[in-house]
């Protein structure tokens, strides 16, 4: 996704809006197993402060994901907040090299890294596909889910078991 700054480089102090509609990358969920069941979608607004320019705004998509309990892939919709700093090229000596922004050349500037990165970090680090999922059976591998098991569990710690011969 890119940003046609052209008309704003123009106008300090101005603002603009921008409708953000982006297939997302698949490579990125890759990691995780996923997949984007819908496109990034949202607005930002990037204002000129004359140095630099500064965009806030909002996304929204589904991703396709494996739950961490069961296994089972499921939607999960993701709305996040999108907060950039767009330097050109030029200029990007006088930002702080510790702060984190876009340095970009001409009238565009590619934000793509950034609504995948704000996405990722949107994303739960266990995704469950619903609060009553059961997972799977430690013992058989069955999805409890799906149907129970006959699996006994041994809750005894293998570490106690001398401690119950002393009966």
């Amino acid at each position: 996704m890119k940003l046609n700054l052209r008309r704003l480089k123009r106008h300090p102090r101005e603002s603009e809006e921008f409708l953000i509609s982006s297939p997302g990358n698949v490579q990125f969920l890759d990691q995780l197993g996923g997949d984007f069941a819908a496109p990034i979608e949202g607005g930002v607004s990037v204002e000129n402060t004359g140095s630099m320019f500064i965009g806030q705004g909002r996304l929204k998509t589904k991703v396709q994901i494996p739950c961490s309990r069961c296994l089972q892939e499921f939607i999960y919709p993701v709305e996040t907040e999108l907060a950039i700093v767009l330097v050109e090229g030029e200029k990007s000596s006088l930002v702080n090299p510790n702060e984190d922004f876009v340095s970009f050349d001409g009238d565009e500037a590619d934000i793509d890294f950034e609504l995948q990165q704000a996405i990722f970090m949107a994303l739960p680090i266990r995704p469950v596909c619903n609060d009553d999922c059961q997972g799977l059976c430690p013992i058989c591998g069955q999805n409890k889910n799906a149907q129970p098991c006959s699996c006994q569990e041994d809750k005894t710690d293998p570490r106690w078991a001398k401690l119950r011969d002393l009966r």
